[in-house]
């Protein structure tokens, strides 16, 4: 009886307290006590009916493991032999355990080893496809009890749709924990795996093509790598490919007024050592159309991101060149000096700019000491046709930085060599501190650890880049752990700047509030800075721009890693000895009746942190200032000379003094405005935008990016033909000027694919796409990477995750304990029933009054 009560538990404990009310039956005591006892365990029998009582025990279930493996065509020997050591690692599987073969089909095995140690074609599962909904439902059918699953496979299902399944196997209590080597397995095959060209060219103008080749093998291969335009042969080489990915970088020249064909394809010279020459070769498209062209010639290789971008997305051609290889200005409508110094000019290139000028064309010098000190342009046509005069600015005290890079390392950095680029990128950054800077270094993938401890150059300059060398691609990223280290490690430094560089290509896990917080924190608290640095379209872009914007850093996004070096280098050109020491956060002002500036829609501009000192010549036009000591400073000055126009900006547009200026939503307008007023804009209806095809998840996906506001209400469709035929469809928009959809491609071959954008009436085509589709996505074959995205949704779905530590897993196998409830309202409701009838005839009967 004891145990029986014991064991009895309330739903709602506090109706009980109601039983504290029972002698409010006993203030009136006129009938017989037998009567009023029957009462009062009535009423106290209705509380306990309240208060929900229920009979609890405890039910003990066997924890169970499920060894499930992948011997599908596409997972190799070398992966199986994998397979079978990683198995060896956790305990022998006991009675209560399972282990499953399975590909197509799935089939239950006695024993593991029978699976690498005998006969595989002897169990019946169809390696000929993966079906990991088939290997699920197999493991549904299994009498209900909590199990954890080790799943060995490369992730690719090529049948069925396991994601359907997820929810059922989460409420039958299967955990998956995902199982995977660190890197793959190297498999006899060469990839052309990209062929980047521009949309559009001009005629009688080279355009770069790169070609991505990914030599999936570990060995060295021979072959040919030709380029053709439109079955002309471009380039014809002898190629000899590495282990890894490979850029070979061509010049070529497109028709006017016709649709050029570039196709790269790659020929081994043994067959053996390239098995799937389905994927040996890519497209792309590229169109010719004419439009006003600008030259920006810079002081360095990479420079002028940021105005590059800007005049592009006006809808200009833009050409970059250094003073050493810059081509003649007669072919161009504007023409731009970006902190280009003198010397390196060729002889007469100067006096050539200024008749260009003086002719009816536009000029723009910007930048610092190379294009507005006092001895840059001394003496030259090009002081001549300037509307200001340089002069000496002041000499600044040197002082130290301290800058810690944050690189991730995860899995995904193995993808077009990112991690190699990154790589190169910090030595890039050791090279350029001086012996004073402080420099460390903090790889992360799903936790952080320190490559370079912060200290001065001077210590580490013999061995840092053997240091950064340990840096290997592998896990899944998270930005926290790696911040609070870079954090924790700038917080004992002693430098006049502190600055965290974050360099990723992937989606963290986390909050991303927890990320704004910590940066914004450092930036007022310690006065760290954070800039960011999105490597690829899969990186997350929205939260790395909140990191810098929060951070009071940079934000860049690369697409090609190879340029990763040098956009490192941009943010090192913020040196403290060329900055004006006491010209901080200066907001520039408008000069009424400013021709240049007329209709430009803002009247208030961001602050600059330096600035170039100049005065303003006669005649010259001042169009926005700087207030110092009572004195009116240019910063933006115009004026026009001979038949042309020539434009002087006192700062640059690279980060170092306008870190402002680069994140002004009114940016893209203000050089607008100086472009049209310089040479007007040629009508181009086709907006700004950027279009690209990818293979994702077994599905080609054309993603659409939009740069132009008067587009924002417009619909888009694409028309793709190709060996499949011909189909058409809507892009769908995911964000404000990005679109996305899945092309209907069946089968391999080239497509070419056309965007039409429906504007108020109006059609609008878009620069046809060209590409190529490698192998059927239904085929089962090996493949250079897993597929983390479906395993880490099975692994998150299911309460799992991928690798787990095999001692963790082991101690979670342990029996699991369950409480269930019975409960007792039922025979209590009989109860209160049959004493509230015995309490009835008690009074009609036995003690009736008269």
């Amino acid at each position: 009886m004891n145990t029986f009560l014991s064991n009895v538990e309330f739903a709602k404990p506090f109706f009980l307290w109601l039983l504290l009310a029972l002698p409010l039956l006993w203030l009136r005591y006129y009938r017989p006590v037998t009567v009023l006892i029957a009462r009062s365990i009535i009423v106290a029998v209705v509380i306990l009916v309240l208060a929900e009582p229920q009979l609890s025990s405890e039910q003990t279930r066997i924890q169970e493991r499920i060894f499930a493996y992948d011997l599908s065509a596409s997972v190799t020997p070398a992966m199986r032999r994998w397979m079978k050591d990683r198995t060896s690692q956790f305990s022998a599987p006991s009675d209560n355990d399972h282990v499953f073969a399975f590909g197509a089909e799935a089939a239950k095995v006695s024993s593991w080893r029978e699976i690498f140690d005998g006969d595989q074609t002897a169990i019946g599962i169809s390696p000929e496809k993966t079906n990991l909904e088939n290997l699920f439902n197999a493991l549904l059918k299994l009498p209900p009890a909590p199990r954890n699953l080790y799943l060995f496979s490369d992730g690719w299902e090529t049948q069925g749709d396991v994601g359907r399944l997820l929810p059922t196997v989460a409420a039958a209590g299967i955990k998956v924990y995902p199982i995977l080597p660190a890197e793959r397995a190297a498999i006899a095959n060469v990839a052309v795996t990209k062929l980047l060209a521009p949309t559009q060219g001009n005629s009688s103008e080279s355009l770069n093509l790169k070609v991505i080749v990914e030599n999936q093998s570990d060995r060295v291969v021979e072959g040919t790598l030709t380029l053709t335009g439109n079955g002309k042969t471009v380039k014809k080489e002898a190629v000899r490919l590495n282990p890894g990915s490979q850029a070979f970088t061509y010049q070529a020249t497109p028709t006017e007024g016709e649709l050029t064909a570039y196709q790269a394809a790659f020929a081994p010279r043994d067959r053996n050592a390239d098995l799937y020459p389905s994927d040996n070769h890519a497209l792309a498209l590229v169109s010719v159309r004419t439009k006003a062209k600008v030259l920006l010639i810079t002081g360095r290789s990479g420079a002028g991101e940021h105005l590059q971008e800007i005049f592009k997305r006006h809808g200009l051609e833009t050409t970059v060149r250094t003073p050493e290889n810059a081509p003649p200005p007669k072919d161009y409508k504007v023409v731009i000096f970006n902190n280009a110094e003198r010397e390196k000019f060729p002889a007469g290139y100067l006096a050539s700019t200024e008749r260009h000028v003086a002719a009816g064309n536009g000029f723009i010098m910007l930048g610092a000491d190379q294009s507005f000190a006092p001895a840059s342009y001394r003496q030259t046509p090009i002081e001549k046709i300037l509307p200001v005069e340089p002069k000496e600015p002041p000499r600044p005290e040197e002082k130290n930085r301290a800058l810690v890079l944050v690189i991730d390392k995860s899995g995904s950095m193995r993808d077009d060599n990112r991690i190699v680029f990154a790589k190169e990128a910090a030595k890039a950054v050791a090279r350029q501190l001086k012996d004073i800077d402080l420099l460390g270094i903090v790889g992360f993938d799903d936790s952080a650890f320190v490559v370079v401890y912060l200290e001065n150059m001077a210590r580490l300059r013999g061995v840092v880049n053997s240091q950064i060398d340990r840096l290997k691609p592998g896990g899944q990223t998270y930005f926290l752990p790696a911040l609070l280290e870079a954090k924790r490690q700038l917080e004992r430094a002693n430098a006049s700047r502190k600055h965290i560089m974050l360099l990723s290509d992937g989606v963290t896990r986390g909050s991303q509030g927890e990320l704004v917080d910590l940066v914004s924190t450092m930036r007022g608290d310690s006065k760290i800075t954070t800039s960011a640095i999105a490597i690829s379209n899969e990186a997350d872009v929205r939260i790395m721009k909140r990191i810098a914007q929060y951070g009071g850093g940079l934000f860049h996004h690369v697409v090609d890693p190879s340029t990763l070096p040098q956009i490192v280098l941009e943010q090192l050109q913020d040196k403290p000895k060329e900055e004006p020491p006491k010209d901080e956060n200066l907001t520039p002002i408008q000069e009424r009746g400013s021709e240049l500036l007329s209709g430009f829609g803002p009247r208030t501009y961001p602050s600059i942190r330096g600035y170039m000192e100049t005065e303003l010549k006669r005649g010259a036009q001042l169009d926005l200032l700087i207030t110092k000591q009572n004195r009116r400073v240019p910063l933006l000055a115009s004026w026009h000379y001979g038949k042309g126009n020539v434009v002087a900006f006192t700062t640059d547009m690279e980060g170092r003094w306008s870190r402002n200026w680069i994140q002004w939503s009114g940016l893209q307008g203000f050089w607008g405005r100086i472009v049209d007023w310089l040479s007007p804009p040629e009508e181009n209806l086709v907006p700004a935008h950027e279009a690209s095809i990818s293979l994702a998840e077994n599905r080609s996906i054309l993603d659409l990016f939009i740069y132009d506001e008067s587009s924002a209400l417009s619909q888009y469709r694409f028309t793709i033909t190709g060996k499949s035929g011909k189909g058409n469809g809507t892009l769908t928009k995911l964000a404000p000027g990005h679109y996305q959809t899945a092309l209907p491609i069946s089968e391999p071959g080239e497509y070419r694919v056309d965007i039409v954008e429906e504007r108020r009436g109006q059609k609008i085509s878009f620069p046809p796409i060209g590409y190529n589709l490698p192998y059927d996505t239904t085929a089962e074959r090996p493949r250079p990477d897993f597929n983390m995205r479906l395993l880490s949704r099975i692994a998150d779905a299911t309460g799992g995750e991928i690798n787990p530590d095999p001692q963790a897993a082991e101690a979670d196998k342990g029996d699991m304990v369950t409480k269930n409830y019975e409960p007792l309202k039922g025979p209590l409701i009989i109860l209160a029933i049959g004493l509230f009838l015995l309490e009835v005839c008690l009074r009609k009967f036995i003690f009736s009054e008269p």
